[in-house]
């Protein structure tokens, strides 16, 4: 123990025998862990972001729908008023209910809306106007006039694209055409499938997400109304689930599975309803990894050939320290000392410079709108201009547990080197 001691202290000291090169390795070191903790901060911020907006803007972070709905999106796929009761009475049962945020039905359908100006296919959503004003995007993205209420029974919320494509603003009177689900006598009959239903509405409102298909498609109705145009009363598509934390997902789904077994439905975390937001996540988040990694490489083997230089320039210094006695073990474990040293010096600065950056970006923001000339909201996402940084505590401790270890193994070869030192020859000065 002693031994590490007087090493340790030998080791610190050599490195302030040349403070203005260990100060430069170290800053450069530790310039390699604060980019990757500020590209972390703003990648995971730009997730949570995204994560927060889609699953609001879909189908929540669980989803309970008909068995085959997702992969056939059939609209006769339907919950019965039943289904929609047991899922929220099992969301009741056991130790779930604080990380709940909101429960919303959604009966989900396709149709016609036309003005006198114009006709467009729309993709429509009923739903409890009450229940999608608490956690629920378009809600809160209303550009003009005001969401649903209980007292508009015959209003309807559309997108700003859609409202300039049929030439309507607010208060302006529009026509719902719709399938209706449940045939008639005379329809089964012939297979026809269900009558044309029509119904006149009002516009109350205009919502602006920034995703052309959402502000082009997308209506929002009354789910009683909804109801009542397809023919389903008491009917639902889904079951859309809002919770307070989007990684407890998982374990909300795995309990609603196991309540309502032998029930014909699939349950569905965000992860599976948006696959392909989710695969995208994993793919950034690998070419994030890869781009940080190939980042601390390059540094690394900066500082390794500032370290080795330093061990080839002390070649005498080093040949006097095995004639005084210092065994190579001895010699390669002072290098040892001055390489993790100098580690824990790269590691302060790191965090210092990355924390403090992380802290300005998590509270003021990145505007992304300094760096683009065009308009956001042509971006094919429901897109925020003001990026916010998220750090977790594992991804700070792994980050410099990564440079750590790096700066062990980059010492290494060096120790290896100062080992290796042979008498006379060490001695002799040119």
């Amino acid at each position: 123990m002693a031994e590490v001691v007087f090493l340790a202290k030998l080791g610190w000291r050599n490195l302030w025998r040349h403070s203005r090169r260990t100060l430069l390795t170290a800053l450069a070191f530790g310039l390699g862990l604060a980019l990757l903790l500020i590209s972390l901060g703003l990648l995971d911020g730009d997730h949570e972001q995204r994560i927060a907006n889609r699953t609001r803007l879909v189908a929540g972070h669980v989803v309970v729908q008909a068995q085959g709905y997702q992969d056939t999106l059939s609209q006769k796929l339907l919950l019965s008023s039943r289904v929609v009761t047991a899922t929220a009475e099992s969301l009741k049962v056991g130790t779930l209910h604080p990380a709940l945020g909101g429960v919303s039905p959604r009966l989900i359908a396709s149709g016609l809306l036309s003005s006198a100006a114009n006709a467009s296919g729309v993709s429509i959503l009923g739903v409890i106007p009450e229940k999608e004003k608490a956690f629920f995007l378009i809600p809160h993205r209303i550009v003009e006039g005001s969401y649903l209420d209980d007292e508009k029974a015959t209003g309807i919320v559309i997108g700003a694209e859609l409202a300039r494509k049929l030439k309507v603003r607010v208060g302006s009177k529009v026509v719902l055409m719709a399938q209706a689900v449940r045939q008639s006598d005379a329809a089964a009959a012939n297979d026809s499938g269900g009558e044309l239903q029509s119904t006149l509405l009002r516009v109350v409102g205009i919502f602006r997400t920034g995703m052309l298909v959402v502000d082009m498609y997308v209506v929002h109705l009354p789910l009683a109304a909804t109801q009542t145009l397809l023919g389903v009363p008491n009917q639902v598509t889904q079951v859309a689930i809002f919770l307070e934390r989007e990684s407890d997902s998982p374990i909300v789904a795995r309990h609603l599975r196991s309540q309502l077994t032998g029930v014909p439905v699939e349950i569905l975390t965000w992860q599976e309803s948006l696959e392909r937001m989710a695969q995208m996540i994993w793919l950034e988040d690998l070419f994030n990894n890869v781009i940080g990694g190939i980042l601390l490489v390059m540094v690394g083997l900066g500082v390794l050939n500032t370290m080795l230089m330093a061990v080839l320039e002390r070649r005498y210094e080093l040949g006097v320290c095995a004639a005084l006695g210092l065994r190579p073990g001895q010699l390669a474990g002072m290098i040892m000392c001055e390489s993790l040293a100098l580690g824990l010096i790269s590691i302060a600065f790191g965090l210092v410079l990355g924390l403090g950056v992380h802290y300005h970006f998590a509270t003021t923001g990145l505007d992304l709108r300094w760096f683009f000339d065009t308009d956001l909201r042509a971006v094919q996402s429901v897109f925020d201009p003001i990026l916010y940084s998220r750090l977790s505590l594992a991804r700070i401790t792994g980050s410099v547990g990564i440079v750590f270890l790096m700066g062990i193994v980059i010492s290494f070869y060096p120790a290896f080197k100062a080992a290796r030192t042979e008498l006379p020859n060490a001695l002799r000065v040119l």
